[in-house]
């Protein structure tokens, strides 16, 4: 089976697709001239990077209301411009992963996704090409059309980069300033700014972290902002939250052995309230934690996840659970997975090599998603070990992006 892909990797068309041309090649017009003005200093009162911390992967997974999404590179991976990332679900009623790769901007910079509590998924375009913005799409229907949007800049490069709400609000972390947080006025083309790395630095109850940048962004349960960022010292990770007009560190202590640095890596509203993957300490080993908030101030901390190596994905389970995939020596994958209700770290049998990411299904089987080259395959787990179950083909156009 072939799954077409052009230019970004589809085979379906967006509405008005010559306009949207003309408009983000004015979008390129204009981000040319906003680069040239942009000041490439570190923002005051933001702390330098610490020692380095576990790095936040794009490579992730969302098990959303009866369908599971992952977001994934494909192509030639040692060449950018012929790197283009796919999306690709999986529904309850459907054995197969099929592509859902929103068409008409080059994908070779990466993507992320929301899914909203009624299924319907938002998708933004990682800065590439010389593409300083970041355009969004947005389907109800599993990819067969799709709407467009447009933020004010480019989008972070982390999984948890956009966010829904139940209220069908967004925000977006975009990449200037250490970190900016805007929220949707409408239409996902109108946007107002939230607050930034410097202005988050600038609150007391930010001092004992000591912000880095901005890392992840979600709805707490009552609806507010809630940021994630890097801290460079504490043993309490950078989660904070816009209420009563001020912000809040609401993230809880971590075990005594834990200093910092720290990284919120994923942060997201699911079936356990709050979710928060979070990792901890200089050198290697280094640990994660998954961390869950039912009310947003009270938090069960998993027990350490400790890795010799940064996660190369990471995915979020139908319960709020977290599924961590990591890169070892000459290419061998470890996964682990862990459930709000124990929060012990379980490891899965080995996954096949070349694993681009573990996926929780809709149906609570999990499977590998291998990406080699232009072609996908699916492994599923069962009490025997990892077994094929699905290969197929997506129809990319190398050099398409040169």
């Amino acid at each position: 089976m072939t799954l077409r892909s052009g230019r970004t990797g589809v085979r379906r068309s967006l509405p008005n697709r010559a306009g949207i041309v003309l408009v983000l090649g004015a979008i390129v017009l204009s981000a040319t001239v906003v680069a040239a003005c942009t000041p490439t200093d570190a923002p005051s009162g933001v702390s330098p990077p610490a020692e380095a911390v576990l790095p936040t992967p794009l490579e992730s997974s969302t098990a959303g209301p009866g369908t599971s999404w992952v977001v994934m590179p494909m192509g030639h991976l040692d060449d950018p411009t012929n790197t283009f990332w796919q999306m690709f679900y999986r529904s309850g009623t459907s054995s197969r992963w099929e592509l859902a790769t929103p068409p008409g901007v080059a994908s070779n910079g990466g993507l992320v996704a929301t899914i909203g509590s009624s299924g319907t998924v938002t998708a933004g375009f990682e800065p590439s090409q010389g593409l300083l913005f970041s355009p969004l799409a947005q389907t109800a229907d599993l990819g067969a059309t799709w709407s467009q949007g447009l933020l004010p800049g480019g989008l972070a490069p982390v999984p948890d980069a956009l966010a829904s709400s139940g209220a069908h609000q967004f925000l977006a972390l975009l990449r200037d300033d250490g970190g900016r947080v805007v929220t949707d006025g409408g239409g996902l083309t109108t946007w107002t700014t939230v607050t930034s790395a410097r202005k988050l630095a600038s609150y007391p109850s930010s001092a004992r972290c000591g912000i880095t940048g901005l890392s992840a962004v979600t709805h707490g349960t009552d609806g507010d902002p809630v940021v994630g960022t890097a801290c460079a010292h504490g043993s309490r990770p950078g989660i904070f939250e816009s209420s009563d007009g001020s912000w809040h560190s609401v993230g809880p202590p971590l075990p005594d052995t834990v200093s910092g640095p720290t990284r919120v890596i994923r942060l997201l509203d699911t079936p356990a309230g709050v979710t928060a993957l979070v990792s901890a300490g200089k050198g290697t080993p280094h640990s994660l934690f998954a961390l869950w908030s039912a009310d947003g101030s009270t938090w069960t901390v998993s027990a350490p996840l400790r890795l010799p190596a940064g996660p190369s994905s990471t995915g979020v389970t139908a319960t709020g659970g977290l599924v961590v995939v990591t890169g070892g020596a000459g290419g061998r994958r470890t996964a682990s997975i862990v459930d709000p209700s124990g929060g012990r770290w379980d490891v899965l049998p080995t996954p096949p090599g070349g694993t681009s990411a573990v996926v929780d299904g809709p149906d609570g089987t999990i499977e590998a998603l291998i990406a080699d080259q232009s072609t996908l395959h699916v492994d599923a787990l069962d009490s025997d070990g990892w077994h094929r179950v699905q290969t197929s083909g997506v129809a990319i156009q190398y050099g398409s992006s040169s």
